[in-house]
Parts: C-alpha cells; structure tokens; sequence
C-alpha cells in the first residue's frame, strides 16, 4: 500500500527551476516555470504533466472565505468540501498541526483511484483571524513531493480581511399555502422563476427548464464506481419521466478536483409529447440538476456548454453556468415562518498518529451545538454549547441569550442580544423533500450555517 506523509517529508534536494513568482488572492508564492496556470472566479490551478510516463500533479489554492469556529472546524470542513467528493478516504490517512505566526494550520493526506489508477491527495488548511484558505495537492507520483515542498516553504500571507457576503436582491411571489411557509416562489433579477415543487425546486426561464433534484437515499447513496453511479442518477431522476432516448451521452473523466458528473440526451417528455434535449449535471456540492431544453443548441446558447468540446483536461470555470443554478434554490422567509426550535450541529474528530511509527497518538473532538427557539410572540432563546479537546480531557461551554428578535426585510432577522450584543443575521431558505432549511449569516461574521426545524 503506498503511504505519503505529505508535510512530514524532508526535502533532500533543491529543486532547480523555480523562477516563476505567483500571487493569487491574499498568497504570494514560487511555482516551477514550467506549470501551467489556470485561474477560476473561486481558485487557481497550477499543472505539471509527464506524458511519457504518464505522471501528474496538480496545487490547487482555493480563495480565502470566512471561517468557523476554529481550523479543526475549517480543516473537516475543507475535507468533506474538496476531498471527500474525489472518492477519498473518508478521514485523513495522516495529519499535522502546526503553527506559523497568526496562522494555524493543518494537513491531511488520502488515497483516491484517479482514471483506474491510484492517486495522492493532501489537504492543507490554514486558519486566522476569522478568514480560512485551503491549498489541495494531488499527484499519481511521489516524485513531485520536493516540488510541492518548496512551493509550500515559499508561502507568503498578507494580513488576513473579513470577507463580507453578497447577495442579489430578489423579489419573492405567490403564496402556496400548502407548503406551510409564505414563499414558495422567487423571481430573481436575472428573470430565472423558482418554484418549490415536491421533488425538486422548479427553475424556468423562457422555453428553459432547470430542475433542481432534492436528495433522495438512492441518488445519495456513495458509489465507488463512477460509471455506476451516474446511471443510478440518471435512471432514478430522469428515464421514468421520459421515452424514445438517442445520442446517450456520458462525461465524468477530467482532471477537476470537484469530479463533475455530465450526463445528456435526446428524448420525448412524456407529459407534453415534445422533443427535448435533457442534462443531468452535477460537480461538488451542487447536489444533481437537470437541464431540460428545447434542442442542444438552445441549451448551447444559454449556458455556454458544449458537450462535443469536453475533454480530460477540461477549464474549470466552464461549469460555472450549471452549478450557479443550484443557488436559485433560495426563498425568503415570512413573518410567521421562524416560530419554532432551528439547531445547527456540528461534529469534528481528527486522528493523531506518530510520524516515525505510525501509531495512535490521541484523538481530538470538537463539537458544537447551536439553538434559536424562536416564539410567535417575537422572543427567542439562544444557546451555543461547544466541547473540545484531546479525547479523556474535553472541555465544555455553554453560552445563553433571550430577547426579541424582528425582521428589518424577508431576508434578514434581527436580534437583540446574541453574545451581549445585538446581532443582524442574513436570511433565506432552502428545499429539501417535505421540509426547509434555514441558512443564517452573522453580518459580522460572514459565513452561512445551516438550521433544521426540531418537530
């Protein structure tokens, strides 16, 4: 079994070549002349293959966000996010923490099979100052690893700024009294029309149809196979819905550390007889989202797509316009909607182990939990109770509020005392099957946390 201790390595040698200096975001760094760089709205790639023996690597550095609640909270966070839907391991193989400066910072390091053949992944995190930037290796050989480590020795951070949140104003439509909230529609600026259906969130615009699928036990299921899982999506979301399928087309091999999955057809929609051409997308987090046009062309012109040009080494940034629709699966939040108990959970472990032996050393816990019980009558209690620690020596803390709490828009709540302070949280919901979840941003502190009503 191949091991790769990816901070631990001592560098035994100077890697010659390393003229090329590099900034992205808060970073300034080296990078080998001889990588090629790709730049995203939300990363930066850089890129080195050997095609006679058929090796690669590849650094990823995400743009900088705010963090949680410390950088155990940041580093699970990264994982599940970055390195989880590559087909990882479902926890690190290895770990180190470390800090330098205002900064702490953590790195892990998984296995994931890559084209048929095994690959390496390490996941850096760096945490300070309420801001979180994380930097992803991969690599099919460890024949780059002095490389990666002089890229990451040269490392520069400028001081680290809060980011604040944006959102685009919305304007929020018909009431569908049996879904027990007030919203169930939403008409963005853009013109694309959100409506809440029971089994996915319904987005049109024009002769355009995009359907964004709630998960299901089936479609979540995690499958190994890509191949596999691909047509149990698309057997489970798509065929029963239509007939007389041509020019089945199937695209889940490129070198994207968010592994899309793109899956088209021609077909017959069997509620209206029509032609159809039909996209089942998904990459990362987007959860699956169909795509359901007149013809390919239409589909071509709207989201700047083609299927005939995808390749192995495809640019991140082209599916950008598929995985933006998944954000138009937000509604605001009524006047009567709040009332009840939101909790947000959250629960960290991470696995020390000796570098020289490989043995067990120590497990750390963190975990928190978040409620607002909030009353018709405008008044909530709020309790945060974290415990954390070295498994055998864990510390707990709770901290309680009350108060009144009120909505200066459909998309905010304000309360009064959180903390000792008052508090504007920004505010929308999502759909998920027969239920909502509620995503609240501190407007001090940027970053959304998500709620689920306690029935």
């Amino acid at each position: 079994m191949m091991k790769f201790h990816f901070a631990l390595l001592a560098l035994l040698f100077t890697i010659a070549g390393f003229t090329q200096s590099g900034t992205y975001d808060i970073l300034t760094y080296r990078i080998p002349e001889k990588w090629t760089r790709t730049t995203t709205r939300s990363q930066v790639l850089y890129t080195t293959t050997d095609k006679k023996d058929k090796t690669w690597c590849q650094i990823i550095i995400n743009k900088s966000v705010a963090g949680k609640a410390n950088n155990d909270a940041d580093f699970k966070n990264d994982w599940d996010e970055l390195i989880r839907p590559m087909g990882a391991t479902a926890l690190p193989e290895s770990i180190e923490s470390r800090e330098a400066g205002n900064w702490k910072i953590k790195t892990g390091t998984g296995r994931f099979i890559f084209n048929k053949s095994n690959a390496i992944t390490a996941l850096t995190t760096f945490s300070a100052n309420g801001i979180c930037l994380s930097i992803v290796v991969n690599m099919n050989d460890t024949r780059y690893v002095p490389e990666i480590q002089q890229f990451m020795e040269s490392l520069d951070f400028k001081m680290p700024v809060i980011k604040t949140d944006s959102r685009g104003t919305v304007k929020s439509g018909a009431v569908i009294p049996a879904s027990g909230y007030q919203f169930s529609t939403t008409t963005f600026d853009d013109g694309w029309v959100a409506v809440e259906k029971s089994n996915w969130v319904q987005v049109s615009k024009g002769n355009i149809q995009v359907l964004i699928h709630y998960p299901n036990p089936v479609t979540s299921e995690y499958i190994t196979d890509r191949d596999k899982s691909v047509n149990v999506a698309w057997n489970n979301l798509v065929a029963p819905r239509y007939s007389n399928l041509a020019n089945y087309y199937v695209f889940n091999n490129a070198m994207d550390p968010e592994s899309p999955n793109f899956i088209s057809g021609n077909m017959t929609d069997n509620s209206s007889g029509k032609p159809v051409y039909v996209v089942l997308f998904e990459r990362g987090k987007s959860g699956w989202i169909e795509f359901v046009c007149p013809d390919k062309a239409s589909f071509i012109k709207t989201f700047s797509l083609d299927q005939s040009t995808l390749t192995f080494y495809q640019d991140m940034d082209s599916w950008a316009p598929l995985k933006k629709m998944a954000d138009y699966n937000k509604f605001a939040v009524g006047a009567g909607d709040l009332t009840g108990i939101w909790t947000n959970d959250f629960t960290g472990i991470q696995q020390y182990v000796y570098r020289t032996t490989g043995q067990s050393a120590g497990m750390s816990s963190y975990q928190s939990r978040q409620v607002f019980e909030l009353s018709s009558a405008k008044t909530y209690k709020w309790t945060l109770s974290v415990a954390s620690g070295m498994v055998g020596d864990i510390k707990g803390k709770t901290t309680r509020t009350n108060g009144h709490y009120s909505q200066p828009s459909i998309w905010q709540v304000r309360f009064s005392d959180i903390s000792g302070k008052p508090a504007t949280y920004d505010a929308y919901f999502t759909c998920i099957k027969g239920a909502r979840m509620l995503w609240l941003s501190n407007t001090s502190y940027p970053g959304y946390d998500a709620y689920g009503r306690k029935e």
